[in-house]
């Protein structure tokens, strides 16, 4: 029997250097995947599920903090990943000639993240707490402004859609109210 602990080295490696990174950073977003392995549509890049979990979580921490700050100043939001179904297909079959290319049909294939979320206030008093999901199905028609972006980051679609989730629903004060912090 082959001893296969040297595969788990690597990630394991790789998870403690993102934490510690993630810990020494005084972010109001903390992002979490929960067995990436599970997901409807989650490889990019010919990347591992651990991996682009990783950098998915990074990217989207990085890209969050800003509209968390002016939406809900001094409170942290922590986001679950419990399914990501990004945009578009691979298509395999297809791979010879167009390696990383994901294929947009008409918006088909929408861009689904489901989540639990909290928000909580500096003391880590819990404001709100939740379960939801953040889709996009019209996510090609929306950004034809920016199309300088599209090529450069491998999550734009994806970080659009939390940063609406993020306006609409912490901005807007549409979470559970049964779990919202009274005043």
């Amino acid at each position: 029997m082959k001893d296969h602990s040297c595969c788990y080295l690597i990630p394991l490696m790789m998870l403690f250097i993102a934490a510690s990174a993630f810990a020494s950073s005084s972010s109001n977003v903390i992002i979490t995947v929960v067995h990436p392995e599970r997901f409807t549509d989650f490889r990019i890049q010919g990347r591992t599920e651990q991996e682009s979990a990783m950098k998915f979580a990074a990217e989207m921490m990085e890209a969050l903090a800003p509209t968390v700050a002016q939406q809900a100043p001094s409170n942290t939001l922590v986001l679950q990943f419990t399914d990501i179904d990004l945009g578009g297909r691979s298509k395999p079959q297809l791979n010879r000639r167009f390696t990383n290319v994901r294929f947009y049909n008409n918006g088909r294939e929408p861009v689904r993240m489901d989540f639990e979320y909290t928000l909580a206030n500096a003391r880590g008093r819990v404001l709100a707490k939740g379960s939801d999901s953040a889709t996009d199905a019209l996510y090609l028609g929306k950004y034809t402004s920016e199309p300088v972006k599209l090529p450069f980051q491998e999550f734009y679609f994806e970080k659009q859609t939390l940063i609406s989730w993020v306006k609409s629903k912490i901005g807007g004060q549409e979470l559970n109210p049964t779990v919202r912090e009274k005043r």
